[in-house]
């Protein structure tokens, strides 16, 4: 016979209205995401990075978006089915058989929440008292609202992680390394189709970072192709604009308008990277001799004052975390030739 547990309804509650506020801040808020959703997203994908650095796991990683937002949805049925099941616990007479009328058991209870939860009125156990019902119509509500915010959820985020796949590929297209892209678009010196491509890129990623601040989320879909790592592409095309920006004394004030715009836009898309836990490194990222840049006509200052300047960019740690946490080593950033060989870390290495 089961007795009242006024505990049990208490922390039921308490867990339904947990996934209640942690599902509507996730799905509904254009901003951020539920502090469940966070600290959850954030552990598995620190395992997957733990274990991916010991042994290169790329495909393993590739998969994690999905598998990451499944288990966020299973993990809030699981939840909200447990805190409707402690609520049913109240009372003797909150549930009973529905041709008997005996009161149901502990396993029972269980699984009248469950059907409930999931609208499948099943029907042979029913609400055994007033309050009891209306709990029921609220689980129903609740299992309906829970069901569509996830499906309504889930979707926009497939359609963002190709996006951010194309806006990888298309600044990679120009090249994949720095001095590649230097070397694509200087043109006759003046960087012209760098600074057109830079007007499609840079609200490319102006949309990219209101996505990741609406989906965050997002930060766990990765590529293991270095062409489609959004990390990588960001990462090069940063160093890119600050050497040239740095090295040419001669620079159009247009394409220098354009370099300066996109570096912020950048800004504000690692400014997205809080809500994947991810915080600037401790130290800066290892910038490599530019010598190969000094070939360039354009090149007109110290090539040592150029990487001073690349190493106390405001944003260069937090840079170096963003690519680092992706599964890739800074290395790759720099280096087209040895990417796949660069594609993790020791976890010593930020230190």
């Amino acid at each position: 016979m089961i007795e009242s547990h006024p505990i049990a309804a208490v922390l039921g509650a308490l867990f339904v209205l947990i996934v209640a506020y942690d599902g509507a801040r996730t799905t509904l808020s254009a901003s951020t995401s539920g502090p469940l959703t966070r600290r959850l997203s954030a552990a598995l994908w620190r395992v997957l990075l733990f274990v991916h650095r010991l042994s290169p796991r790329h495909g393993m990683l590739e998969r994690a978006g999905t598998w990451i937002t499944l288990t966020l949805i299973l993990s809030w049925v699981l939840i909200a089915w447990l805190g409707w099941g402690l609520l049913f616990l109240a009372s003797p007479e909150a549930v009973l058989n529905s041709t008997t009328k005996i009161p149901a058991s502990l396993i029972e209870r269980i699984y009248f929440a469950g059907f409930t939860l999931t609208t499948l009125g099943v029907g042979d156990f029913v609400p055994g008292n007033g309050w009891a019902r209306i709990l029921t119509v609220v689980a129903s509500a609740n299992g309906l609202l829970l069901f569509t915010m996830s499906i309504t959820y889930a979707i926009p985020i497939i359609s963002a992680a190709t996006e951010k796949r194309q806006l990888a590929l298309t600044i990679n297209a120009m090249g994949e390394s720095p001095f590649d892209i230097c070397r694509t678009t200087v043109g006759s010196g003046d960087f012209a189709t760098l600074a057109s491509q830079l007007e499609q890129i840079g609200s490319a990623i102006a949309d990219a970072g209101q996505k990741h601040l609406a989906y965050p989320i997002l930060h766990y879909f990765h590529s293991a192709d270095t062409m489609t790592a959004l990390p990588l592409a960001l990462a090069r095309l940063d160093q890119t604009l600050t050497i040239i920006d740095s090295a040419h004394q001669s620079l159009p004030d247009d394409t220098r308008a354009r370099i300066a715009i996109t570096r912020r836009n950048i800004a504000h898309f690692l400014g997205t990277l809080e809500s994947a836990f991810i915080r600037p490194s401790a130290r800066n990222p290892h910038i490599p001799a530019l010598d190969d840049f000094i070939a360039f006509d354009f090149f007109g200052a110290p090539a040592q004052a150029v990487r001073e300047q690349l190493m106390h960019t405001d944003h260069q740690k937090l840079l170096h975390a963003y690519v680092r946490d992706d599964g890739w080593r800074w290395e790759a950033v720099w280096h087209a030739d040895n990417a796949d060989d660069a594609a993790t870390g020791d976890p010593d290495e930020r230190r």
